[in-house]
């Protein structure tokens, strides 16, 4: 299905037959009233702010009459949401957006996206979801499609209340995007940290690995010649075996480890993560930039984005 940005006249169409109180989460309804609103009425940006509404039948009329461009519900609940003043607690979100994604198996550039790159970062919010529910022992963690990737959004109590620089350290955390003191131990951050730099470094071919800082040619051959050894060690914890390698010293396996992290931390915007008055698309609304429905994703392993086609998309293919 081509990606496209849909007309006034669709948008209008969309709010109007299609859109549906019953597409909000729970997590949505149930706090809506302590939210801010924010739309981007004609594609110009979120510059309407501030809206609070009472009760879903007046967000739907809003929907309806003005026929938005994008429609956005702030991750933190206020006791006055229309000043943006009175801070509750915030959900803690992470955004794997597909067309940042570091490293692709498809040719998509310049802030396009295809399937194949919109699949890839649905793997990666399922990694992040499994060491959030194994690790931290969070449950209440809902998946967004956003249109161009997806959205986290967790709701547990014990991580909405969190300042932000407790929230970057779970960013880096999730995403092994900081090296470790210890990088050997079996259990715990370490593991994380060997799963992490594995799936970066399995993607990474001999002109990207060149790019780290002091390693030579020969080098970043050998070790795609001998991924799978590599790979093994790195999931074994053993990394200090790399440094067997000819050419490979303490320095340059260092940066071998940094340019891994820095990939890592590309995998999601750790900026939206720690902004705790961030405002993200509605699920249920239309991203009128793709043409494709925000919604909640019951089935990440079986999600396609065609579930996501308004009728007009749908139309458009027949």
């Amino acid at each position: 299905m081509q990606l496209r940005e849909s007309t006034p006249e669709e948008r209008r169409r969309f709010y109007v037959d299609e859109w549906s109180k019953h597409d909000l989460p729970d997590f949505i309804l149930h706090t809506l009233s302590l939210r801010e609103f924010g739309f981007d009425l004609d594609g110009s940006g979120p510059s309407h702010r501030y809206n609070q509404f009472m009760t879903v039948e007046q967000l739907a009329e809003f929907l309806r009459n003005r026929a938005p461009h994008a429609a956005y519900a702030s991750v933190a609940l206020y006791e006055q949401p229309s000043m943006r003043k009175g801070w509750l607690k915030s959900e803690l979100v992470f955004d794997v957006d597909a067309k940042d994604l570091p490293l692709k198996n498809c040719s998509c550039s310049g802030g396009n996206i295809c399937e194949q790159c919109l699949d890839e970062a649905r793997k990666v919010a399922i990694q992040f979801a499994e060491t959030m529910r194994s690790d931290l022992d969070l449950h209440n963690i809902n998946f967004v499609y956003s249109g161009r990737g997806f959205h986290i959004r967790v709701t547990d109590e014990a991580v909405m209340a969190l300042e932000q620089t407790e929230r970057a350290q779970l960013v880096e955390y999730i995403t092994g995007s900081i090296i470790p003191a210890d990088v050997t131990i079996a259990m715990g951050y370490s593991r994380v940290f060997r799963e992490r730099i594995a799936r970066t470094f399995e993607s990474l071919n001999e002109q990207r690995l060149s790019q780290v800082r002091g390693l030579r040619k020969g080098l970043a051959q050998r070790l795609v010649e001998e991924k799978e050894k590599v790979l093994a060690a790195m999931r074994r914890g053993r990394l200090q075996e790399l440094e067997g390698f000819e050419g490979m010293g303490p320095k340059t396996f260092r940066q071998l480890l940094e340019f891994l992290t820095r990939l890592n931390s590309e995998f999601t915007d750790g900026k939206v993560t720690i902004d705790t008055k961030r405002i993200l698309r509605l699920p249920s609304s239309l991203h009128s930039g793709v043409s494709m429905k925000c919604m909640v994703v019951r089935d990440m392993e079986h999600f396609s984005p065609e579930q996501a086609a308004p009728k007009f998309m749908r139309e458009q293919v027949r």
